[in-house]
């Protein structure tokens, strides 16, 4: 009998502790609005240079991984197309000139769509990668160094990218 009565008593308390989770789950910050918080601090100039650290990325591992050079350029541009699809639809919902749209994008810069540029710049790099094979030649911390160089100013405004 007093087993039940603290088999009963256990099983509130942890009902009870979850209902209110849940009650103040609303009032919580996720990862994703703590992240697009941090995302919405850039500037233009940052994501352009964030914008080259995806690219030269996805030229560092295509030099690294010659398989890579193995596939035809039409798969990289159906890649690159269809992760640039939505960031394009995304970017011109905004009115106003181009700047301003980029100024918009920004301010609703969110990690789907960090996510799906370095995907698109990375998938564009594999496609250069094919068209100029020269790329391939340079040695890997040549790419390196660039993307550190690259990524000193977004870095000291934003970590979060």
């Amino acid at each position: 009998m007093l087993l039940n009565t603290q088999c009963d008593i256990k099983d509130r308390f942890i009902v009870a502790v979850a209902i209110k989770s849940i009650m103040t789950q609303e009032n919580k910050m996720t990862e994703e609005s703590f992240l697009s918080e941090k995302l919405r601090n850039f500037s233009l100039l940052d994501l352009i240079l964030v914008k080259l650290v995806y690219l030269f990325i996805g030229l560092l591992v295509f030099s690294l991984y010659s398989r890579l050079n193995q596939i035809d350029w039409w798969f990289y541009f159906a890649l690159t197309l269809i992760a640039t699809f939505p960031l394009w639809l995304h970017l011109f919902s905004f009115k106003g000139s181009y700047i301003e749209k980029t100024k918009q994008y920004i301010k609703t810069n969110n990690p789907a769509y960090q996510v799906l540029l370095f995907l698109s710049l990375a998938f564009f790099a594999c496609l250069l990668g094919t068209w100029f094979p020269v790329l391939n030649l340079q040695d890997w911390w040549y790419y390196l160094i660039i993307i550190i160089i690259l990524a000193i100013k977004p870095l000291k405004s934003n970590i979060f990218w």
